[in-house]
C-alpha cells in the first residue's frame, strides 16, 4: 500500500509589503518624504545665501522725483551695505542711513530677486524757510539743508507750530487780497506776538490779537496815503486801539507819523 506524502508546511516570510499598510499610511509617508526634501533644499538654499559672495546685488535703481537729492550722493551710501546679496542686506540700517541725509524725508527698499535693490526715495519738498537755520515742508515738519539762492517765504515760531504758521500764512495773504503786496516773512515771538515784513518793503508789527482787523486798518491806510510812499517806511506798528504808527526812512514833508490813538495792545 502506498503512503501519501503529506505537503510540507509554508514557511513563514519575514519580507515587509507596502501593499499591505493602510492607504492613509502610504499618504503619511509620502508627505514626510517631501517635506524632508524640500527641507533639504532649505536648507541648502539658506547655506548658499549665508556666503555673500553668491548672487551678490548686482543692479541698484534708485526711483523717486528728486530735484534736490544728486543720485551719486545716494549712491554712495548705498553702496556701503550692497556688497553682499539681497538675504544678508542689513535693510534696516541702511534705510536709517538714507533717511539722515538732509533732502530725504522717507526711504522704502524693495528686493527683487535674485540680485536688483529697488530704492524708492520721498523726497522733501520745500514750502517756506524757518527762521535762519531749518526748512519747513509741505507737511509743516521741520527739516536742516542748504538751499542757496532760494525765494521761499520765512515763517518762525518759538514753538515749531510749522502746520499752524503755514496756515496763517495763507490766511494772512487772504487779508491782503487786493493789494499790490507780497508777503515774504510771517513770524510769532515768544509772547505770541505776530510780525509780517513785505517783499521790499517794510516790517508790520500786529500783535498779540484782533489779527484780522488791525490787517484791515493797515489796508485802508495804505489804499489812502502809503501806497506811493512805501518804500520809504522802516516799519509799521499796527499795535494800536485805532489806526497805526509808522517809522520813516526819512519823513515825508506834510504826512503824520501816526493816526489814531497812541495806546498799544
Amino acid at each position: 500500500m502506498t503512503q501519501r506524502r503529506r505537503p510540507a508546511p509554508k514557511r513563514a516570510t519575514s519580507g515587509f509589503n507596502l501593499k499591505q499598510l493602510p492607504p492613509r499610511w502610504l499618504k503619511l509617508g509620502a508627505v514626510v518624504a517631501l517635506v524632508m526634501v524640500v527641507l533639504g533644499g532649505v536648507l541648502a538654499g539658506r547655506t548658499m545665501l549665508n556666503n555673500p559672495k553668491n548672487l551678490p546685488i548686482s543692479q541698484i535703481d534708485v526711483q523717486g522725483d528728486l530735484k534736490f537729492i544728486k543720485d551719486e550722493e545716494m549712491r554712495k551710501v548705498i553702496e556701503k551695505y550692497t556688497q553682499t546679496n539681497l538675504y544678508l542686506l542689513d535693510a534696516e540700517a541702511l534705510e536709517v542711513d538714507l533717511e539722515t541725509q538732509p533732502w530725504v524725508r522717507s526711504v522704502t527698499l524693495r528686493k527683487s530677486w535674485p540680485d536688483r535693490l529697488i530704492v524708492v526715495v520721498e523726497e522733501q519738498r520745500p514750502l517756506a524757510f524757518w527762521g535762519k537755520e531749518r526748512i519747513m515742508n509741505q507737511f509743516g515738519e521741520l527739516f536742516t539743508a542748504e538751499l542757496p539762492g532760494a525765494t521761499l517765504p520765512t515763517l518762525y515760531s518759538p514753538e515749531d507750530k510749522g502746520r499752524e504758521m503755514a496756515q496763517r500764512f495763507i490766511t494772512v495773504n487772504e487779508w491782503l487780497r487786493g493789494l499790490p503786496l507780497e508777503l515774504s516773512e510771517l513770524t510769532e515771538d515768544a509772547s505770541g506776538s505776530w510780525r509780517m515784513k513785505l517783499k521790499g518793503g517794510p516790517e508790520v508789527l500786529i500783535g498779540t490779537e484782533e489779527h484780522e482787523r488791525r490787517i484791515a486798518r493797515f489796508k485802508v491806510g495804505f489804499q489812502r496815503e502809503l501806497a506811493s510812499k512805501l518804500g520809504n517806511v522802516r516799519r509799521i506798528d499796527l499795535r494800536y486801539t485805532n489806526g497805526f504808527a509808522v517809522e520813516w526812512r526819512q519823513t515825508p514833508l506834510g504826512l503824520r507819523d501816526s493816526a489814531g490813538e497812541s495806546r498799544r495792545s
